[in-house]
């Protein structure tokens, strides 16, 4: 061996390497977590994500605010009116900015076995760690069960009030400082006039179109708690924070929550399909505005 071979041999080299492009797409769920993130941007700078919807918020009013039936004459400050249909107070422009409410997370699905005869399935969404961003919290967790029925065509009766009907619950914890003691409660039913047989109500097969109402039967509490009070209007005196037969008196939020499933092929033990969803929340709570420490955002 000579001494240009031994030269050779011992010399560092530097080998290149083949270019890496940046990838032209990625995920859909990568995607939605990274808008989350700038959703926690937005919130920080006090505007909504392009998600919100006005006329989806105006239809929330509408449907909060409408118009009370009344089957009985009602006295009130000495008045007597009869049965009837009688408009409420409606809220201003300012007011429903105030009551906007909206949340987002991805988290982690998981479809299992229903638990009642009248149910197709069980369905478990949970944030799994990850932050949930809202307008009323910059890091909470969130959890979301929803019951789809085993018939889409049977109708609601006596016995059987939810035949039919996706059923539900959603939870929002935030985690915030001074905030750790609310919780929010709402239920999840169909949207009105939009049967569980639609197939635009459905993603993957699952529930994707639904709306909530906020739960006020001592669950839901701290910033979220639904006070006792009443208003006198030509169809009675009303407490809020009871269910009744319409309009204001129903519940103090409601609104939509919008799904998008992105099933994987690694099912967890148990699990009919599992995967990432996309969570967003967007509505009206109607919230005094005194329970809750922290000012900013609130009011």
């Amino acid at each position: 061996m000579n001494r240009d071979q031994r030269s050779s041999r011992c010399r560092p080299r530097v080998e290149g390497l083949e270019p890496r492009e940046v990838p032209a797409a990625i995920h859909p769920a990568a995607a939605a977590l990274a808008s989350a993130h700038a959703g926690a941007t937005a919130n920080a700078a006090g505007h909504a994500p392009p998600w919100v919807s006005q006329a989806i918020l105006n239809q929330v009013a509408a449907s909060m605010y409408a118009p009370i039936t009344t089957t009985t004459s009602t006295t009130v400050g000495g008045v007597t009116y009869p049965p009837g249909t009688y408009s409420v107070p409606q809220p201003t422009p300012a007011e429903i900015r105030r009551q906007t409410y909206w949340m987002e997370f991805v988290g982690h699905y998981y479809v299992g076995a229903p638990r009642f005869s009248d149910q197709a399935s069980t369905i478990h969404i949970y944030s799994n760690g990850r932050d949930v961003t809202s307008n009323q919290s910059l890091n909470a967790r969130a959890q979301l069960l929803l019951l789809p029925p085993a018939n889409p065509n049977a109708k609601p009766t006596t016995n059987d009030p939810m035949a039919g009907q996706v059923a539900g619950l959603l939870s929002m914890f935030p985690a915030d400082a001074l905030q750790s003691g609310s919780s929010f409660f709402a239920d999840i039913t169909n949207i009105p006039g939009v049967p569980s047989s639609n197939p635009a109500m459905f993603d993957h097969g699952l529930p994707s179109h639904v709306q909530f109402t906020l739960d006020p039967n001592g669950v839901t509490g701290g910033v979220y708690a639904v006070p006792f009070y009443t208003v006198a209007t030509p169809a009675g005196e009303l407490t809020l924070n009871n269910h009744g037969s319409g309009g204001a008196v129903s519940t103090q939020g409601a609104g939509v929550v919008e799904l998008t499933y992105h099933p994987t092929n690694h099912l967890k033990a148990g699990a009919r399909q599992s995967g990432t969803v996309v969570v967003r929340v967007q509505g009206l709570l109607n919230l005094t505005g005194v329970a809750n420490p922290l000012y900013k955002g609130i009011n």
